[in-house]
This record gives structure tokens, sequence and C-alpha cells, in this order.
């Protein structure tokens, strides 16, 4: 996109698929039953890899009061920006069991024990424990790599 000198307006970035985080807090989050979820209160960005981490999920209360917050891998969700809406592919209690804190002690989320028991409870596998290298290139095992298949 070449640099004209004006900020792209949110329509402009919509358009390229890039979303800006801040006008998806409150989005509402259902899942694909459709039961409601919660809403999106913030998100959590991994710099060192490059990607967005988590989605904090707000679950009850009544304006950020007495609500619950669920750190929930990013893997999970997809996004319907003509419904400023998001869907995970999570039951609702699923949610209501994983970890959660309040807004006031937010959990260390560099520390390793802390992610690997948010990425178990969701059955995810941990995005830094990848098969994919940052080449793009799959490291795994795979069809081609078991002896009792024929090879192309």
């Amino acid at each position: 996109m070449a640099t004209t000198g004006t900020t792209p307006s949110l329509g402009t970035l919509i358009q390229h698929g890039i979303y800006a985080a801040a006008a998806y807090k409150g989005a509402a989050l259902h899942n694909y039953a459709g039961q409601n979820l919660g809403k999106v209160d913030d998100f959590v960005l991994d710099f060192d890899a490059g990607r967005v981490a988590y989605v904090i999920v707000s679950v009850g209360g009544f304006l950020g009061l007495g609500d619950k917050l669920f750190a929930v891998p990013w893997e999970l969700f997809s996004i319907r920006p003509d419904e400023h809406a998001f869907y995970a592919d999570i039951e609702k209690q699923q949610l209501l069991d994983g970890p959660s804190f309040e807004h006031s002690r937010w959990p260390d989320m560099g520390d390793t024990s802390w992610a690997d028991e948010v990425h178990s409870h969701y059955a995810q596998k941990p995005y830094w424990n990848s098969d994919i290298t940052e080449a793009g290139d799959y490291v795994g095992n795979d069809h081609f790599d078991k002896s009792d298949r024929d090879r192309l």
C-alpha cells in the first residue's frame, strides 16, 4: 500500500483483512452452537512470535465489575467482521471451567506452566511447540515419513 501521508480508515483496513484490535473490544463472543459465551475484553500479543496469543474473554459481571476473565488461545477463534462478533470452537461449560482471573490480578502469561495449563484445558498444542518452522517448513511426521506408506 503506497504511503499518502494520511491514516487509512478502518473500512480500508478491513478490506485488506487487517483489523484494529481496539475496534473489537466488547465484541460479542459466541460458539458455533449459537451460545453467547461473553465478550471480548482484550487481546494478548506475543511480540517475539509476531502474533495474537490469546483473546481475553469477559464473562458475567456488569460494566466490568464482578466479571471473570479467561485467556483463550487464538487458534480457537474466527471473526465475522460484518457481525462485529467472534466465534470460538468451545462449549460454554468448557470456558467456565477454564483457568480464570480478575481484572486486578492478571497471571504472568509468559509463565510456561500457566500457558501449558491453558492450552491443555482447551486441548490445543501451544503455538511455540509447533511442527512448522519460522520459514514455514513442516518438521513433523507425515505419511511420507512412515515406512508402511507408498512414496510418490
